[in-house]
């Protein structure tokens, strides 16, 4: 079940950027929040690598690494966001599919970025884009995940608030769920993941088995 509120935030960009603005506060802002995934891996890729960003909306979380100088991809769903992507992001190379099973080669990208998006997929569909994630990595490449996690005390009315207002029941599924044990028995490596925000957000790094960077 979806409020009246969640469309009409995707349909007015004004409660959108509201929403995000106001939430992205606990991590230091909205471009912090966009950045959170380059901010983590950066260091350990190859300067210009391929990255790719599932679910990229409108190629607000893919600018950072296309700023940086990597070879971004965006995959997503929607030939609405798509367009608005090509428009904000020219250099952002652009595919429609769906991201449980993307229409993109075999080991391509030295990254995945998954931002605040995983948590819009029921638990079955989840486990299939994290499965071809791990298809698409490089050996030794990296997964960056960013979404919500349980808040702490201070946080936690705030949050089932938000929740019960723009989200679906996915997102409400996956706050019960470990996704760092989840992760490994798919076949990551070096996962690790870091509480932010009062514990309401967790960004989560797991790479495919190879050999790549150290970890940080």
């Amino acid at each position: 079940m979806t409020s009246f509120l969640r469309p009409l935030a995707y349909r007015y960009r004004w409660i959108y950027d509201t929403v995000t603005a106001i939430s992205s506060l606990s991590v230091g802002g909205v471009e912090r929040l966009r950045g959170l995934g380059l901010e983590v891996l950066q260091t350990r890729l190859e300067p210009r690598g391929p990255v790719l960003d599932l679910c990229c909306g409108s190629g607000e979380a893919a600018s950072p690494w296309l700023a940086a100088g990597f070879s971004v991809t965006g995959l997503d769903l929607s030939p609405l966001a798509l367009s608005l992507a090509a428009r904000r992001h020219p250099g952002l190379r652009l595919v429609e599919g769906l991201a449980e099973d993307p229409p993109l080669e075999d080991e391509s990208f030295l990254a995945v970025q998954l931002s605040v998006a995983l948590h819009e997929f029921p638990r079955r569909e989840r486990e299939l884009v994290l499965r071809q994630s791990l298809r698409l990595l490089k050996p030794g490449g990296w997964l960056v995940l960013v979404d919500l996690h349980p808040a702490g005390p201070w946080l936690r009315l705030p949050q089932q608030l938000f929740c019960s207002l723009f989200e679906t029941e996915t997102a409400t599924a996956m706050l019960e769920d470990d996704l760092p044990s989840q992760l490994k028995q798919l076949g990551f490596t070096d996962v690790k993941q870091e509480l932010l925000a009062g514990r309401a957000l967790q960004r989560i790094t797991a790479a495919r088995p190879g050999i790549h960077a150290p970890s940080l």
